[in-house]
């Protein structure tokens, strides 16, 4: 399962399966469980759910430009850069991180969405914000 597409990153970076490598689907795999790793330590252990985090549960497309910018910056442009100076691919793996922590952070203030009750709707409490640098007594 994945929760970003080839396409996604064409979206972005128009040329990106010109440059030698034909799919990243891997990549988004690697992404998907790397987002749902995150989540389980910045998000479920503060929610206070029981048990384990069912990532069926997880609205999967909140998670599309995150697993975009995810995929750019730690496994597409990595594979495309020469690691010298002034490349272009090291420029961008530098702007996508930056814009994975940026979307990551404003998805866990909006709040994440999680249908717990299984029943296809997200109720007020199945989508609750994580407030960061909120003092919590």
């Amino acid at each position: 399962m994945a929760y970003s597409t080839d396409s996604d990153l064409q979206d972005i970076v128009p040329d990106i399966l010109q440059l030698g490598i034909d799919t990243f689907s891997d990549e988004h795999g690697r992404a998907f469980n790397d987002i749902n790793r995150n989540l389980r330590v910045d998000w479920w252990e503060k929610k206070g759910l029981s048990g384990e985090m069912d990532n069926n549960k997880l609205v999967s497309a909140q998670f599309a430009r995150l697993s975009t910018y995810l995929v750019l910056w730690k496994y597409a442009l990595p594979q495309l850069t020469n690691w010298v100076s002034d490349d272009r691919f090291l420029k961008m793996i530098d702007f996508y991180k930056a814009r994975f922590g940026e979307e990551y952070d404003d998805l866990l203030r909006d709040g994440i969405q999680y249908d717990e009750n299984d029943d296809d709707v997200i109720s007020k409490k199945e989508k609750q914000s994580i407030h960061h640098g909120r003092l919590s007594r």
